[in-house]
């Protein structure tokens, strides 16, 4: 019991930030942060992603893909009524439970409607979608969710029900990116896919916009090639981390972890100066010195917080 709340706590610190998720890839801004910690004490020997709290949490079976940009666009999703007491076990069967009165699933998909409008708003802006086709794929994201909600896994957790959700997850992927394509066609799928890969890289930039003022403001055309370049050093960061991800012994959950960590700051590093790179050509040279401020502020707090986690770790 010690071991798993060592391990709890260790993986709670490191996972302040975001990850990537195997299960409904594309439904990553909407997994919960509490599931994936309940899911590490059930199971400590197996590393997780830990994602920005969410509304529909879902099985984890990745490491952690600890410092990347969050990965949601959007507002995240929220769909309690109310504070729920106890474990995280408990908090989701009620959810199952409301979920099964027809009045409440109608309130919960009118709320997530809501909590989607930026990304409709994005699609037709962006990917130039119809209303009524970017209303039809919000429909589908809420009908995935609920999905989840429609099964109950049970407790505790096991690996063959891993397994089986697993592979019926790349089925339902793949059914649902077919019924992208049969709506949007072939192009616009692909484009639309794009757009949700990256989610976080788009967050991380609309968040540090308001701090381009004056001569500095970051102009309308600036916006889309700046989140296209930084988004491909984002993803070849996420890629190198992967790799060495899989070669850790996650066995050994809390010592991989904190190796994996420092590996992260390592790589953060380095995507910062090749994102300096990359827009370069895309910014004035005082929107990159202000570009280089922000992501110097961002990655010393990511190595400041690491030092402090190395020595809460020495004191347990």
């Amino acid at each position: 019991m010690v071991r798993k709340s060592e391990v709890l706590l260790t993986l709670a610190v490191l996972g302040a930030s975001g990850l990537s998720l195997w299960f409904w890839s594309e439904l990553r801004a909407e997994r919960a942060l509490n599931a994936e910690l309940s899911a590490r004490v059930n199971a400590p020997s197996r590393a997780v992603d830990v994602p920005e709290p969410a509304s529909t949490p879902a099985p984890p079976t990745a490491t952690p893909l600890l410092f990347a940009a969050p990965v949601a666009a959007e507002p995240t999703p929220t769909s309690s009524p109310r504070h729920v007491q106890g474990r995280v076990e408990d908090w989701e069967a009620y959810q199952r439970k409301m979920m099964q009165q027809p009045k409440y699933r109608e309130a919960w998909r009118a709320q997530q409607r809501v909590n989607y409008q930026t990304r409709r708003e994005n699609v037709v802006r962006l990917l130039g979608l119809t209303p009524e086709q970017a209303d039809t794929i919000i429909e589908l994201e809420i009908d995935r969710q609920l999905l989840w909600y429609d099964r109950t896994p049970p407790d505790p957790m096991t690996e063959e029900y891993r397994q089986q959700m697993g592979a019926l997850a790349d089925q339902e992927e793949r059914d649902h990116q077919a019924k992208l394509g049969e709506l949007l066609g072939e192009e616009k799928r692909m484009r639309l896919q794009e757009y949700m890969d990256s989610r976080g890289t788009r967050m991380q930039v609309d968040r540090y916009r308001p701090q381009f003022t004056g001569a500095d403001m970051i102009r309308e055309d600036q916006v889309e090639p700046l989140i296209a370049a930084m988004h491909a050093e984002d993803q070849q960061m996420r890629r190198v981390l992967g790799e060495y991800r899989e070669t850790l012994d996650w066995n050994n959950a809390v010592a991989s972890t904190r190796q994996f960590g420092e590996r992260q700051v390592e790589e953060l590093k380095a995507a910062h100066q090749r994102m300096h790179a990359a827009a370069a050509p895309i910014l004035s040279s005082s929107q990159l010195q202000r570009l280089d401020e922000l992501l110097k502020r961002e990655y010393e707090r990511r190595e400041t917080e690491m030092r402090m986690q190395r020595m809460q770790a020495k004191t347990n």
